[in-house]
């Protein structure tokens, strides 16, 4: 078997130490804080099982062009793989509130401009990233699930599809691989016995998929994807997150995530999981 190396890293206060536990939790061993000297080594090691090795600016002697070379000149060689962590500045900046600790940089600047260079400094490793979780809107318990979709199951030979749901009044989901705007399709949310409802019922999603484009869409879409789908796999991405969007996030967007998911389910070679982001807003 072969075991698999995974690198942790991205901004500083995303979620980096509590992933790592998460993966030691489902039985990666973990190394924090790795001088990136010995990542080589590491690397060219023989392993006993999978590890998960945390990196960040915090790290001695951190380049993130010299690790991202490191990483890219060893990926076909090792199992070896980049998890990035990233999270937006609003809620970064409660998270330093909160816990009342300084910045790794402790640069002589205002907060948000140091986490803007460290976001800009980051862009080698970003670039290379094979898993990417946006902890802006995750508790540790999501964050925990969607660490549990990645990796608790690193045997299996299924592509994994993540849908998600969103509202774009409350911005688009960066981890998102393919993105739809459900947004010509009109509105529920202007129909007076469908505006306190939500997609999940029978009744928007009624009128919804009663709309002149809704078929025309996705009988493109499922055509479309199919095709994009073995360009994935035949360039190794066995994770891929299809986000569907509208104004709210409560209703189009939500109808045409579930019409997605009956629609692909049955394929056996798919593992599928789906969230409604913006659901409860």
């Amino acid at each position: 078997m072969k075991y698999k190396i995974l690198i942790v890293t991205g901004l500083s206060g995303a979620g980096r130490s509590t992933a790592l536990k998460i993966l030691e939790d489902i039985g990666f061993e973990a190394i924090d804080n790795l001088p990136t000297h010995l990542l080589k080594k590491v690397i060219n090691s023989k392993l006993e099982k999978n590890l998960a090795v945390g990196i960040d600016v915090r790290t001695r002697d951190f380049d993130p062009s010299k690790v991202a070379n490191e990483i890219t000149n060893n990926k076909k060689k090792f199992n070896l793989s980049v998890l990035f962590l990233d999270c937006d500045n609003l809620n970064l900046l409660d998270r330093y509130k909160e816990s009342r600790r300084l910045h790794p940089l402790q640069l002589d600047l205002p907060i948000n401009e140091v986490i803007e260079t460290e976001r800009t400094w980051l862009k080698p490793i970003l670039k290379i990233n094979d898993f990417y979780i946006d902890t802006s809107k995750l508790n540790n318990n999501l964050l925990k699930n969607q660490i549990h979709i990645f990796f608790s199951n690193l045997s299996t030979t299924k592509t994994n599809i993540r849908i998600i749901s969103f509202g774009y009044k409350y911005g688009l989901p960066r981890e998102a691989d393919l993105v739809f705007d459900m947004r010509f399709i009109k509105n529920p949310f202007y129909e007076k016995n469908l505006k306190s409802l939500d997609g999940k019922d029978i009744k928007v999603k009624n009128f919804v998929k009663k709309q002149e484009y809704f078929d025309f869409f996705f009988d493109r879409l499922l055509s479309i994807f199919k095709k994009t789908l073995e360009g994935y796999k035949n360039e190794g991405k066995n994770y891929i997150t299809v986000a569907f969007g509208c104004t709210g996030g409560v209703h189009r967007s939500v109808v045409s995530s579930e019409y997605f998911l009956s629609k692909i389910k049955k394929d056996k070679k798919l593992k599928i999981f789906i969230e409604h982001r913006d659901l409860n807003q």
